[in-house]
């Protein structure tokens, strides 16, 4: 590197804060989330030649919802390179640097200052919800950047420059990186429609590039899977009209959640940072001081709030559907401060000390809040990738081998790292993968029971916590009929939630699979006997969760 290389790149505020990212995200070490493992099974059929499907021979279901990051995994598998965990956590920081660059240019065209851009990308970087969720293996880090990449073209076009073919072609990326990314779709015509005469031709071509690629893969995923929305909808319930009338008309639970969503950034101070947010805003907007700076990063900041706002509750930690809220809502944050800042003391001079120790401020309580989450996230992080491969991949494949199953099958609720690994037919209890249960787990259990018991009959059942409760297979005769407990526990929050009714949760095994074969079934409980006592044992498992399971009177 050259010195006027070296010294330009210290004129820039984005490597110091991408450095500390690259710290925070080391403390997460090997984690990849167990839902990526989903995306990496389809990359996988996909360069194989079996199609978009979850295990080779199946119907096509699109059980992913990031169609965009997905493709991106392919040419690793057909180059033979893919390791599940370097290669995504490789294109995670690729894309959280271009992120930082393109947020740092576009701050700076904006304010013309290098500070609000540093301390807007080290308050980033320090955030423990955006860090977890950006590094997770899921598509959150190239969502960022396609955001970070629209905020600077837009900005771009305000200083005299057009690229509404680049800003369609990136508003249809985002559409596919994740279906609600068609919800940005709305920013570029809202932020350029003002910049000139021509805007409205500019809004034109953008609209007619976003709807031919968009409209081309909607063809291609009606032809592919025969619908119009991917099959993940259906078995998480997406937003529905109800959800968008909420929205317009500030449902309390909407408002709560928007709170919930400050609270993740500003902990205790959930309610503070809205209102300071509002009070700055207000102010600047009546000393008629209210810039299009402002305007456009805090369209930036709402749009990106609405997927949080407007998904169903989402069970995993660190809130991962908030991943585009953050970087806008520093953005705006620190911009907003230093506006205020410029109105009170005008004096440059006298405005650098201040600044420094604000900044400073921000910061340091920033990484107080976030310090001790991210220990904790990376000591019990949401279901490992790593784990499941062992739990349900590796170990079902014994035990089918202890059996001498050829055609064995499973139903599970964590399928990532099982596809990843299994050599069994893996049923999703979730759905996300399978057709008829992401239509009839929740809205019609007597077809969902059918399914399961009738044409499923999966040779394994492995059954835990919420998944306990909304399978409910106890209340089915046939459960009890066809199925032997291989461990069984009945466990306090499922038992309290479905009103005493024993549910019990577990791994069971049909009875036809294993006539003749004491020996082999003895191995696996035996096997699942240790398995458990080591749970019991970090987890702290009470008498009342291992009742009438092989474990029942022993204290972990």
């Amino acid at each position: 590197m050259s010195l006027v290389s070296l010294r330009s790149l210290t004129r820039q505020s984005w490597p110091l804060p991408l450095l500390v990212l690259l710290a925070h995200a080391l403390l997460f070490g090997a984690w990849i989330v167990d839902d990526a493992g989903i995306t990496f099974v389809y990359a996988r059929n996909l360069a194989a030649g079996h199609g978009l499907v979850s295990q080779p021979g199946l119907p096509p279901v699109e059980g992913f919802s990031n169609f965009l990051w997905m493709l991106a995994f392919v040419p690793a598998f057909l180059a033979g390179l893919f390791d599940p965990v370097i290669v995504p956590k490789l294109a995670s920081l690729a894309l959280l640097a271009g992120s930082f660059v393109l947020l740092d240019r576009a701050l700076f065209s904006l304010t013309g200052s290098r500070a609000v851009s540093l301390v807007t990308l080290s308050l980033l970087a320090v955030c423990s919800p955006f860090v977890i969720w950006t590094v997770s293996g899921l598509e959150n880090p190239l969502y960022v950047f396609l955001l970070c990449l629209l905020l600077w073209l837009i900005i771009r076009e305000r200083e005299g420059d057009a690229f509404p073919l680049a800003a369609g072609l990136v508003a249809a990326g985002l559409a596919l990186t994740r279906p609600d990314g068609i919800l940005f779709a709305g920013l570029y015509p809202l932020l350029t429609l003002t910049t000139g005469k021509s805007g409205w031709g500019r809004a034109i071509r953008y609209a007619g590039v976003f709807a031919l690629l968009l409209g081309a893969f909607l063809l291609f995923r009606w032809t592919c899977f025969g619908d119009l929305v991917p099959n993940t909808y259906y078995a998480k319930g997406g937003p529905n009209a109800k959800v968008y009338l909420d929205l317009v008309t500030l449902q309390p639970k909407l408002t709560a959640k928007a709170f919930e969503l400050f609270e993740s950034v500003a902990g205790p101070g959930n309610v503070l940072l809205p209102v300071a947010l509002l009070a700055g805003t207000a102010f600047l907007i009546g000393r008629r001081r209210f810039e299009w700076k402002h305007a456009v990063l805090l369209a930036f900041a709402y749009f990106g709030a609405v997927p949080f706002l407007l998904l169903p509750f989402d069970w995993m930690e660190e809130y991962r559907f908030g991943t585009p809220f953050f970087p806008f809502l520093y953005a705006y944050s620190v911009t907003l401060a230093a506006s205020l800042g410029e109105m009170l003391l005008p004096d440059p001079a006298r405005r650098r000390l201040p600044a420094l120790v604000a900044g400073l401020a921000a910061v340091g309580l920033s990484l107080t809040l976030f310090a001790g989450r991210s220990i904790l996230f990376a000591a019990t992080p949401t279901v490992s990738f790593q784990e499941v491969v062992e739990r349900f991949g590796l170990r079902y494949n014994r035990y089918a081998d202890l059996l001498g199953l050829d055609q064995g099958s499973i139903l599970l609720p964590d399928v990532g790292g099982t596809l990843w690994t299994s050599r069994l037919r893996v049923y999703d209890l979730v759905g996300l993968t399978d057709r008829t249960i992401a239509r009839t787990l929740e809205k019609r259990p007597e077809a969902f029971y059918d399914y399961i018991f009738g044409e499923a009959k999966p040779t394994f059942i492995h059954l835990h916590h919420y998944w306990t409760l909304q399978a409910g297979l106890d209340r089915d005769p046939r459960f009890q009929r066809d199925y032997i407990p291989l461990f069984r526990y009945f466990e306090p929050a499922v038992l309290e939630r479905a009103e005493g009714f024993p549910l019990s949760s577990g791994d069971f095994i049909r009875r036809d699979a294993i006539e003749g074969k004491d020996a082999a079934v003895a191995a696996i409980k035996a096997d699942l006997l240790e398995y458990y006592r080591q749970r019991a044992r970090v987890e702290g498992w009470s008498e009342g969760v291992i009742r009438n399971s092989p474990l029942a009177g022993e204290k972990p």
